[in-house]
């Protein structure tokens, strides 16, 4: 788990640049950092520790068409030789990998148990798998990452997104120049690309609450898609993107018994547990983190619980979250949020993430809590929702479809004007839109707006630039069952392009990597795939999930109600004083305008 930026041009350019990207983007690696100038050229920088400017020459005052700078997290193998880049002198091949890749021991025995290893990591074995099958080593990973390596003999860079965009992949090419960095401000840091804002991803951004991939909020940006790999042939000056991975849809009406499932949470829980450093479980009062601390106290009987609260506030589920602790013997510690914070920390969390949130993400004040209690690692209870029908927007959504006949008759100038829009959208583009729709801050119409004031061009309906990505990469999306149709969206969109984007910057703010152990692709592809996953919905959330959890987790977790980690946003901005925020105020003020009416 690290972070890492590059710089290739036809042209050499000064080695500050590069020094300035990976100093912006520390905080992803602390461990130690190299620059990689190619020809098995490596360099120390002023951030670099001691043993490593000790061991490589500086890079100041070095001129190259071609660096690599890696920040380290040491997570698997904690020693230097699990440093990257890894290199090929003989091939020209430079490679990093910034994530966790699950399954490296069985690769490993499969693939490569003749060659000769520097390391115990991941992410070599990662390389060479890539030397030995090229640009199909990919579909055997499981696990999160960003992967970029550079051929300089054909002089291509390549680079592959995890399928859930667990790891995030920015680029820009501006004058002849390609850039890329784990963190756009390790873009904005070289000085190459001016902090200009893309009013479609803004725009994107304010109707679903995060802009979608490739778009970001700012011109010259972009966000390689989740499942995606890209291609910069640098004598072409030509970007190539494609996918690599989609989710597909034959349905089973196989039953998966309970053995089945607790197979498949042991094998994914075991891969889970790589890495040599102190690990704890995100413990809410629900059943996801439940079930997940049940198997993985399995393997880590002293694993540390984190649970967050704040007094009187719907945040509070201690009582659940301590059962949860209790069914499986696992010491669970309750981290109080303040309730007061001070403008200071109001600013941490406006300044947390690189694009707008309507709310404070509970990943930093966790993460940092975590970081003072020595963890390096947190695990995040993310996916069972979207799989299995965890929100009640699928119960809606039934709903809707149940009497979507006779809503088509209704006049819409007799409904209550705030809702006009939202239903000519439901009509214009599905049911399936409802989450997105439910979930909009500021409707479309008001975007419009916002746009022609600004003189800028109006872009289509963020719901049909999603829908027509989803489209383009799997044409049969719409013969899909209506709440498959539903949970399609939520995995594609909002866990790729919200969840784990939201839960990646803030926690690696803290250096500290976040897994999500559910979002392991082959048991999305199982379950997703099972055609009966909805049943009985009318009765319980979530019915599949629950049926298999009530064999392993107590009575008492089933009658608390939806809540999850949450910050305490209305207690925060009550009565507060915006004029701390002077640069922000105004759209600080709209978004708590909009979070509570």
């Amino acid at each position: 788990m690290c972070g890492f930026s590059g710089i290739i041009s036809d042209n050499s350019v000064d080695s500050e640049l590069i020094v300035k990207s990976v100093t912006s983007i520390k905080h992803r690696g602390p461990d130690d950092t190299l620059i990689f100038t190619g020809e098995s050229s490596f360099h120390s920088c002023a951030i670099s520790n001691a043993t490593t400017q000790q061991k490589y020459p500086s890079v100041s005052n070095i001129v190259s068409p071609f660096f690599f700078g890696f920040n380290r997290l040491s997570i698997v193998d904690l020693s230097e030789h699990g440093m990257q880049p890894f290199c090929d002198s003989e091939r020209q091949i430079s490679f990093m990998l910034n994530g966790e890749i699950y399954n490296y021991v069985e690769l490993r025995t499969q693939f490569l148990s003749e060659e000769l290893f520097i390391s115990d990591t991941d992410s070599e074995v990662a390389f060479r798998l890539y030397l030995k099958l090229g640009d199909e080593f990919v579909h055997h990973l499981r696990g999160m990452f960003s992967i970029v390596l550079y051929d300089a003999k054909s002089k291509r860079l390549k680079a592959w997104r995890d399928r859930l965009g667990m790891k995030p992949f920015y680029y820009a090419f501006v004058d002849d120049v390609f850039i890329f960095s784990s963190e756009m401000k390790g873009i904005f840091a070289t000085g190459l690309v001016a902090k200009e804002t893309n009013y479609q991803g803004l725009a994107y951004s304010m109707y679903l609450t995060t802009c979608p991939a490739p778009l970001t909020i700012f011109k010259n940006i972009h966000s390689l898609q989740a499942a995606h790999t890209l291609e910069f042939s640098l004598s072409e000056k030509k970007i190539i993107t494609k996918s690599y991975w989609h989710l597909t849809y034959s349905p089973s009406k196989r039953e998966i018994q309970f053995s089945e499932f607790d197979a498949d949470l042991k094998e994914i829980c075991r891969l889970h547990q790589t890495g040599d450093v102190e690990k704890a479980m995100m413990l809410s009062g629900g059943m996801d983190s439940g079930t997940l601390a049940y198997y993985f106290s399995q393997f880590d009987p002293k694993m540390k619980c984190l649970n967050i609260f704040a007094e009187s506030h719907s945040t509070d589920e201690r009582e659940y979250a301590a059962e949860n602790a209790r069914n499986v013997g696992l010491k669970i510690h309750f981290l109080e949020i303040p309730s007061h914070p001070s403008s200071e920390v109001l600013e941490q969390f406006l300044t947390a993430e690189e694009e707008p949130n309507s709310s404070p993400e509970a990943a930093l004040f966790l993460s940092e809590k975590a970081k003072e209690m020595g963890i390096k690692v947190l695990y995040n209870a993310l996916g069972p929702d979207e799989i299995f029908g965890g929100y009640s927007y699928f119960r809606t959504v039934a709903k809707i479809q149940k009497y979507q006949s006779f809503f088509s008759f209704v006049p819409v100038f007799l409904l209550p004007k705030k809702y006009q829009s939202k239903f000519r959208e439901l009509n214009r583009f599905g049911v399936e839109s409802f989450p997105m729709l439910s979930r909009r801050l500021f409707s479309w119409e008001e975007i419009r707006g916002f746009l022609k004031e600004k003189g800028e061009e109006i872009p289509i309906h963020p719901i049909e630039y999603i829908q027509s990505q989803v489209l383009h990469q799997f044409a049969e999306f719409r013969e899909l069952p209506l709440l498959k149709r539903v949970s399609y969206l939520e995995i594609f969109y909002y866990i790729s392009s919200h969840h784990t984007f939201r839960s990646d910057q803030p926690s690696m703010k803290q250096s500290i990597e976040m897994r999500f152990p559910f979002l392991d692709h082959l048991f999305i592809e199982k379950y997703f795939n099972q055609a009966d996953i909805f049943h009985d919905l009318n009765l319980h959330l979530k019915p599949v999930f629950r049926k298999y959890v009530q064999q392993i987790l107590p009575e008492k977790i089933f009658e608390m109600g939806k809540k999850g980690f949450s910050m305490p946003i209305e207690e925060w901005l009550k009565n507060k004083d915006l004029s701390i925020l002077d640069s922000q105020k105004t759209w600080y003020q709209k978004m708590k305008n909009r979070v509570f009416s």
